[in-house]
């Protein structure tokens, strides 16, 4: 068999742990070969040999000289012989074949390499790839390494620093070893580690690490080294090879045939289940400095304005399929005058849930290279997706970025919408006076551009705010006020776009009526929601809908006809992956279950909603569990 994976990644702690459990089976002989010396070089055929003759009894005074001889004797001296031979730091299939021992079908052979040696297959070798560790046992070799200063150390401190390690062994313990004893400089290490996967090679006294990135950089094959450094380059933790063509300027089928030959050089790692790539942070730290020492700033600005670029345009479509709301940027008008594809919304989600790391970073990198038109329309493109799931914080490093380059390039449309987008996630988390702020501000630019659709936008917002206060009369004024605005400027909009600012107004207007418990009206604003963003596509609008028909009917004590509206609710929002807002529905359901007496269905819709909380890490999850706990202590 033959374990490979880059420097570092356990491959002698596994074939130690794997000759220890069972010794016997190997008759107690472990032979160990060297087929790399320490500067990278081949260790010649004889000498190789020469290790496993020793290794077999044969003391040096009698080893042949010649190589053919030394291999005639291996064959005779291993022959029915038991022994794990093991081969380390394979540089080729040839260092291998002549240690095959052909006499000994007992032996066990094992190799180790830095790279896939493919040849190794056709001599019918075990493929063993070593990849990361998972989180858990990451963070378990951690704080067994760090023993008692591990206790000293928070929790969560030690679970961002194993991640940060990311599953690599080898810097796990280069990281205890800077940490043991030292448990006040946690923070100064834990801040170095955060800002690059560089801080990971300052720490290798040893430089093992660097000297295999030196040796594995030096090794590749002609154009690779181009390819190692322009990968660097792009935003995100993994990529696509479509993406990867973009950074090489190739095809996708080229880039694909190099970025094979970069995992197999255990430079890139790949990901069969999700078909896309990523680097170690250490390997991809080495690469962004090589690109930058080898290539300067102008090849690596060319390259990365070509992918911040193409990030935006894959996002339009993509962002255009999750809702029918208005843009504003000089992308989303090509779009729209050009007719652009029509993308699936399930397609669509399943891209943003992919690439959204990317797409955040591609608004630091944009901004930061002076692309600002680039950075807030990006923005743009991002916000129904960060809201649909509640990235909070990538959604306000985003837009924070976003609305400094809109008032950089002078952008004052863009401002309007980036402003407006900033302030509905300063609203989702409660922040009143900031999303105040915001949506003021949002509606001062809008009169600005003479912007008639922001204007109606930031008087709903500000609507919004108001309910969220539980200032009703104003909230239901500032609605008014929004839809007076689409009267007035009724021949600009598109018809079935007024359809949808009247539906969305009736809406939270009927939010709004629920705080003062006016069940009925609340419902009858509504009625006909459903059908509505159904037929224009909109599964969260249409759950928003049935949430607000579910509501009124556990208010007016009908909860046949709640679980009913909770139930399809829920499951419109599981099919929009909207995991948040599914949770809150089947908290309802519970609650309407309860209320109807349905004890046990009830348990199962709070725990449902219990498990999706948690797994968001959203307080909420503390309310569910007191109802679960509440309805098992009625059986006393």
């Amino acid at each position: 068999m033959f374990v490979h994976g880059p420097e570092g990644m356990g491959r002698a702690s596994l074939i130690s742990e794997f000759y220890h459990e069972d010794r016997d089976a190997f008759g107690r002989v472990y032979i160990e070969v060297a087929a790399r010396q320490a500067d990278g070089t081949m260790v010649p055929p004889g000498e190789m040999l020469g290790q496993v003759l020793r290794g077999l009894g044969v003391p040096d005074t009698e080893l042949d000289s010649s190589d053919a001889a030394r291999l005639y004797a291996f064959h005779r001296v291993s022959a029915g012989k038991r022994f794990l031979l093991v081969i380390k730091d394979a540089v080729s299939v040839e260092q291998v074949t002549n240690l095959i021992p052909a006499a000994a079908p007992d032996a066990v052979l094992v190799v180790t390499t830095r790279t896939m040696v493919r040849d190794l297959l056709l001599h019918d070798f075990a493929d063993i790839p070593l990849g990361k560790l998972p989180q858990a046992e990451s963070r378990e070799l951690l704080t067994d390494r760090l023993k008692s200063t591990a206790g000293k150390i928070a929790a969560d401190t030690l679970r961002e620093l194993a991640d940060l390690c990311d599953g690599y062994p080898l810097l796990i313990k280069m990281l205890a070893a800077q940490l043991t004893g030292r448990a006040r400089v946690v923070e100064r290490f834990l801040a170095d580690l955060r800002r690059s996967g560089a801080a990971l090679i300052e720490m290798d006294r040893s430089q093992q690490m660097a000297r295999f990135l030196d040796l594995a950089y030096e090794n590749l094959e002609p154009g690779l080294p181009l390819v190692y450094r322009r990968l660097a380059l792009l935003p995100g933790q993994s990529f696509g090879a479509d993406a990867a063509a973009i950074a090489l300027d190739v095809p996708p089928v080229e880039a694909e045939r190099l970025l094979d030959q970069l995992v197999d050089m255990s430079l890139l790692v790949f990901d069969e289940d999700t078909d896309r790539y990523s680097f170690y942070r250490v390997v991809r730290a080495d690469a962004l400095r090589r690109a930058q020492e080898v290539d300067g700033p102008r090849e690596c600005g060319s390259a990365r304005a070509r992918i911040v670029t193409w990030y935006l345009d894959q996002a339009v479509p993509m962002d255009a399929a999750l809702s029918r709301r208005w843009r504003v940027g000089p992308v989303f008008e090509r779009y729209a005058r050009a007719g652009g594809p029509v993308v699936a919304r399930e397609e669509a989600t399943a891209w943003f849930d992919a690439e959204w790391p990317a797409l955040v970073a591609s608004v630091g990198m944009a901004h930061e290279d002076g692309l600002h038109e680039i950075a807030w329309q990006t923005c743009v493109a991002l916000f129904k997706y960060l809201h649909l799931h509640g990235h909070y914080d990538a959604w306000l490093d985003t837009h924070r970025l976003g609305v400094l380059s809109a008032q950089t390039a002078d952008a004052t449309a863009g401002l309007m919408q980036v402003i407006s987008q900033r302030g509905a996630a300063h609203l989702a988390l409660g922040e009143l006076r900031s999303a105040r702020a915001d949506f003021t501000a949002s509606l001062e630019s809008a009169v600005r551009a003479v912007h008639p659709l922001g204007e109606q936008s930031a008087h709903e917002w500000l609507g919004k705010v108001a309910a969220a206060e539980r200032d009703i009369d104003t909230a239901l004024d500032a609605y008014d006020k929004s839809e007076a605005v689409i009267a007035r400027v009724a021949d600009a909009i598109p018809a079935d776009q007024q359809g949808r600012m009247r539906a969305l107004l009736d809406l939270h207007r009927a939010r709004a009526l629920l705080v003062r418990s006016e069940w009925a009206r609340a419902a009858a604003l509504v009625a006909d929601g459903p059908r509505f963003f159904e037929r224009i596509g909109e599964a969260e609008n249409q759950a928003k809908c049935r949430m607000v028909l579910g509501r009124a009917a556990h208010g007016s004590g009908d909860q046949s006809e709640a679980v009913r509206c909770f139930s399809l609710a829920a499951t419109l929002f599981e099919g929009d992956n909207a995991r948040r807002a599914q949770a809150d529905a089947l908290r309802w359901l519970g609650d309407a279950l309860a209320a109807a007496g349905r004890r046990d269905e009830a348990l199962q819709a709070y725990l449902s909603a219990k498990e999706l909380f948690v797994s968001l890490g959203d307080a909420r999850a503390d309310a569910v569990q007191e109802r679960i706990d509440a309805l098992l202590n009625e059986d006393g």
